[in-house]
C-alpha cells in the first residue's frame, strides 16, 4: 500500500479516536462532525482492507489488527515529525510541531510562565507549531510513552522505563477551607491537627499520600481528578483540600478561601520536565527547553534581587 496524504489524515483521525477511546472524543478534540470522523475511519479501513475497530452499545473497541495499526502509527508520526524538523535544520529554520502536555491551572503560576515560552518560540520559529494538551499526570506520562506528546511538565511521579524526568521547580501547596467551613468557629491560634483531621478532606488520587503527610488521620470523603475539582469541593464549605498557593491566591484575596495552619502544614510539590530517553530532541523541542530554562533562570535571578 502506497501511503497518500489522505491516508495520513485518516490515520490521524483514527489515532485520535483510539486515544480518546471514542468517536465523540475525537469529534470534540479535532473539531470535526460525527460523519467526518466516521468517514475517515471507514476510508482507512477500506484502504487497508480490514476493520480497525468496533463500536456499539458496549462502547469502542479496537480489533487485534486495529491495535497493531495504532502501535505502528506511533513510529510513523514520530518519523514524520523528525523528518520535518531535519529538513528545517537543512534550511537553517526551526520547523515541526511541538506537542506539550501540562497539568491543569498552570496558567496562574507566575514561576512557570509557559505563555512567555510560547511567545518566544512563535517569534523565533514562526514556521513551527505548538500544540498544548491539559491532562492529569498519569495520562500525560501515557501520552508521552506512546508518542502522543513530545514533552510534559508535571508533578514528580514514579519513574517509568524509557522516560527521562528532569527536576524543574517546586510548587508550594497549602491546605484551604472556605470562610463558612465549621473550622471558622475555632481560633486559629488554638487549632490543632486533631481538630483539622475531624473534618472531611478532598484529595487527588495520584497525590493522596503526599497531601495527607501532615494529617495521617484525616478522613477522605471525596476525590478529585484535578485542581479545579478540588477547588469546587473546598469552596463548597464542606471539605478541606490542598491547592497550589498561586492558584488559590485569587480566592484568598477575595476572602473566599482561607489557609489552614499554614505554613507549617504546607507541602512542596516538585515539578519535572518529562521527555523520552532514546529520542533525539527535535529543533523545536530543543528551542522550547532552552527558552524554558532561560525564563526560569531569569525569574530566579529576579527573586534573588528582590530578597537581597
Amino acid at each position: 500500500m502506497q501511503i497518500a496524504q489522505s491516508d495520513l489524515r485518516s490515520l490521524a483521525v483514527f489515532r485520535s479516536v483510539v486515544e480518546h477511546r471514542s468517536f465523540l472524543g475525537a469529534q470534540v478534540a479535532l473539531g470535526l462532525s460525527q460523519s467526518a470522523v466516521s468517514f475517515h475511519v471507514k476510508a482507512l479501513e477500506d484502504r487497508l482492507g480490514f476493520r480497525l475497530c468496533r463500536r456499539g452499545r458496549s462502547g469502542f473497541e479496537l480489533t487485534d489488527r486495529g491495535a497493531v495499526v495504532y502501535e505502528r502509527s506511533k513510529a510513523l508520526f514520530l518519523s514524520l515529525n523528525s523528518f520535518e524538523s531535519d529538513v528545517g535544520d537543512l534550511r537553517h529554520r526551526i520547523t515541526g510541531t511541538l506537542r506539550l502536555g501540562l497539568v491543569d491551572n498552570t496558567v496562574t503560576d507566575d514561576e512557570l510562565p509557559i505563555h512567555q515560552v510560547v511567545a518566544a518560540i512563535t517569534q523565533r520559529a514562526p514556521e513551527a507549531r505548538v500544540e498544548i494538551v491539559i491532562k492529569i499526570p498519569e495520562d500525560l506520562v501515557a501520552d508521552l510513552g506512546n508518542g502522543g506528546i513530545d514533552i510534559a511538565i508535571l508533578p514528580e511521579i514514579q519513574p517509568y522505563r524509557g522516560l527521562r524526568f528532569t527536576p524543574l521547580r517546586t510548587e508550594a501547596h497549602s491546605l484551604y477551607r472556605s470562610p463558612g467551613h465549621p473550622l471558622r468557629a475555632k481560633a486559629t491560634a488554638d487549632l490543632t491537627r486533631a481538630d483539622v483531621e475531624a473534618h472531611p478532606f478532598v484529595v487527588r488520587p495520584y497525590s493522596n499520600l503526599r497531601e495527607l503527610q501532615h494529617f495521617p488521620g484525616a478522613r477522605v470523603s471525596a476525590t478529585a481528578s484535578n485542581m479545579e475539582a478540588v477547588a469546587i469541593f473546598v469552596l463548597s464549605g464542606r471539605f478541606l483540600g490542598y491547592l497550589p498557593d498561586h492558584y488559590a491566591k485569587a480566592w484568598v484575596n477575595k476572602g473566599e478561601l482561607v489557609p489552614v495552619m499554614a505554613p507549617e502544614t504546607s507541602i512542596p510539590s516538585p515539578f519535572v520536565i518529562a521527555t523520552r530517553e532514546a529520542e533525539r530532541a527535535s529543533s523545536v523541542l530543543d528551542l522550547f527547553i532552552r527558552e524554558l530554562a532561560g525564563i526560569a533562570t531569569a525569574r530566579l535571578h529576579q527573586r534573588s534581587k528582590a530578597s537581597a
